[in-house]
């Protein structure tokens, strides 16, 4: 690990459409990255926002020099905002965070103390969060749900919100993926880890920029993206179904040879159109997941484009910088 005099702590934040609380936002992370004593930048990656986002982040880094506006050409989504953050940042340490005030800034001390101390990843781990109660337990059911279903154990209630050392970050930088579970990439990488705890607050301003469609998204990326269970399961399902059909298949003959009991034709082909129909289903939306993702790996896309870089109130690059794998 280098030397502190020479260390440049980089403090990546997606946004979109933050006006609202965006000020704060940069207040509070510059006031927490100051008392590390160290250099440091603030990389804040405008993803395509409609609102006043970017024009409010130029005026601030008119007096924040060390804040760096990373426009992107248009709405990638969170995933790809976060991995144009991570491939531009410079600091030997790289933290990241959500650009809506619910990953405390003044965590940040906490997190280069670990980092100090040896640790490559420094998870915020939530230990309570101050959400709805649907949301809470939809959240749950998504970690235990993913634990049981994920080949490499992604420790629960940590989301993106961390520190990453420079290795981390440059072995997240060479991964080729387009479809992104962040928090998936950064267990894979493994390293040695800690954790810092904290309350997770309510949103500051405004309503979440995900919606429940893009938290189902994030759980189908999630489980395809880093396991194969669904494809063994779909196969056991399949095994199992064989294995009923035996059965009523032979329940059936014995009926129908021995009793009276029987409808003539009825058990056999409606039991045996019904388990193969609903197999059959079952197996082909799993492979169309798999099929999908396969899909967009051959296109070979940018995940995102950079319009422009801006720091000081200035442009300083417009270099349509992309990261296609």
């Amino acid at each position: 690990m280098t030397n502190t005099k020479s260390v440049v702590v980089s403090i990546v934040v997606p946004l979109f459409n933050e006006e609202e609380i965006l000020s704060e936002l940069i207040r509070r992370i510059e006031e927490s990255a100051r008392s590390l004593q160290v250099p440091f930048e603030i990389v804040a990656v405008n993803d395509g926002s409609s609102d006043g986002t970017l024009p409010l982040l130029i005026e601030i880094s008119r007096r924040v020099p060390e804040l760096r506006i990373i426009n992107l050409f248009r709405n990638f989504g969170h995933m790809p905002a976060l991995s144009a953050g991570l491939n531009l940042a410079q600091g030997e340490a790289v933290v990241v965070m959500d650009g809506d005030l619910q990953d405390p800034p003044e965590l940040l001390p906490k997190f280069f103390a670990e980092w100090r101390n040896g640790a490559e990843i420094v998870y915020g781990l939530r230990t309570h969060r101050q959400e709805g109660f649907f949301q809470q337990k939809a959240t749950a059911l998504f970690y235990w749900f993913l634990d049981r279903m994920s080949e490499r154990p992604i420790p629960k209630q940590a989301g993106t919100f961390c520190l990453m050392d420079r290795q981390v970050v440059d072995l997240l930088n060479q991964m080729p993926e387009r479809d992104r579970y962040f928090a998936g990439l950064r267990a894979w990488v493994g390293g040695k880890q800690s954790f810092v705890g904290y309350e997770r607050p309510q949103r500051a301003a405004g309503k979440s920029r995900v919606g429940a469609f893009g938290l189902i998204r994030l759980a189908r990326t999630a489980l395809f993206s880093f396991s194969k269970i669904p494809l063994r399961y779909a196969s056991l399902f399949s095994l199992l179904c064989g294995f009923i059909l035996f059965i009523v298949g032979l329940t059936a003959i014995i009926k129908r040879l021995f009793t009276n009991l029987a409808i003539p034709g009825w058990a056999t082909t409606t039991t045996l159109l019904g388990m193969i129909g609903f197999a059959q289903s079952l197996l082909w939306a799993i492979l169309s997941e798999y099929i999908a993702i396969i899909f967009d790996e051959l296109k070979g896309r940018p995940i995102f484009i950079v319009r422009e870089e801006i720091v000081g109130g200035q442009v300083i690059r417009k270099n349509g910088r992309h990261l296609s794998g």
